[in-house]
């Protein structure tokens, strides 16, 4: 395994917990809810890399760029942007057991949300790009933010890719995943597809065929 880094000149971030958007049109603040760097500002990590094939890049909230190659453990903390690029793949894993492969050109930050009555929430917003994700050892809660919907879950498998345009696919692999626009959100179940577009509802699940879709994972989750 290799890592490596680099250092660009950025305004440091203070260690103290901030608030930050969750971009989903206003849906937090109607809820009540509210986002906290809790981890990151005790230097925890939320996660780590542990696979990357081709180019795997995160870069920090203060400036520094690390890249893993291979098999290794790289910290992963909230705040950090998680690359991947053309014909390259990651695999990560929270520190919860909800691993995440990531598909060639796909690009997101970690975040978090904290509520009273449930606690931790981890929040991946995806801006481009496929991943695949898996629930390990019971119910765990995760959201991945898209351009256009949500995808919220706590005990499945699933993938979910996001087209240039914001499109966004979601194929569930096994259990349920509530998926939603700013229109309305639905369930969607094991062994079907759903659609979300800008300025629609997501579309009404149809069954299909999940092996084609995560075929692209058995190399980096070996």
């Amino acid at each position: 395994m290799t890592y490596s880094s680099r250092q660009f000149i950025q305004p440091h971030r203070s260690s103290c917990t901030r608030a930050f958007s969750t971009g989903l049109v206003g849906l937090a603040l109607s809820l009540g809810l509210f986002t906290a760097s809790t981890a990151h500002a005790a230097g925890e990590a939320v996660a780590k890399a542990i696979n990357a094939i081709g180019e795997f890049t995160v870069f920090r909230t203060d400036g520094i760029q690390e890249q893993l190659e291979g098999k290794g453990s790289l910290p992963l903390y909230e705040g950090d942007r998680v690359t991947t690029g053309r014909g390259s793949q990651g695999l990560m894993e929270f520190t919860n057991g909800i691993q995440v492969a990531l598909n060639e050109d796909t690009d997101f930050l970690i975040l978090s949300r904290w509520e009273s009555d449930k606690g931790i929430t981890r929040i991946l917003r995806l801006a481009t790009g496929e991943v695949w994700v898996k629930t390990m050892g019971g119910p765990k809660p995760l959201e991945i933010e898209t351009p256009v919907a949500t995808a919220a879950v706590k005990s499945t498998e699933f993938a979910l890719k996001v087209q240039p345009d914001g499109q966004t696919t979601l194929t569930v692999v096994e259990g349920i995943v509530e998926f939603g626009t700013a229109f309305g959100t639905c369930p969607i179940r094991t062994s079907t597809i759903s659609y979300g577009n800008r300025g629609k509802k997501c579309t009404k699940p149809a069954p299909t065929n999940v092996s084609p879709t995560i075929a692209w994972t058995q190399g980096i989750r070996q």
